[in-house]
């Protein structure tokens, strides 16, 4: 029974991870609609992003205007108990206009 549970909550843990891209529709320069598509997180890749603008656009397809990513560092010392936390946030986004 403990497996089965185990189970059961990676299987939903990864699907959270996995499923975490966030699109907004934009305006490009020209006036035409653009997505743009983050997926933010160390645990989600790049792919993510383009999966998602795979399912906006559709067998259209997409041509892909920009790409960043960045890794943002951030740190915490609490002086009272002279702990320090450190840690990092990926952050990735691509943005697209549906052919």
């Amino acid at each position: 029974m403990k497996k089965t549970i185990k189970i059961i909550v990676y299987v939903l843990a990864t699907i959270s991870i996995t499923s975490c891209a966030i699109a907004n529709k934009t305006y490009l320069p020209d006036g035409t609609l653009g997505h743009s598509i983050s997926c933010d997180g160390s645990a989600v890749g790049m792919n993510v992003c383009f999966e998602k603008a795979g399912e906006i656009c559709g067998t259209r397809g997409y041509k892909l205007l920009n790409r960043e990513g960045q890794v943002i560092y951030s740190g915490v010392y609490l002086r009272e108990q002279g702990v320090s936390q450190f840690g990092a946030f990926n952050s990735k986004s691509i943005l697209i206009k549906c052919n």
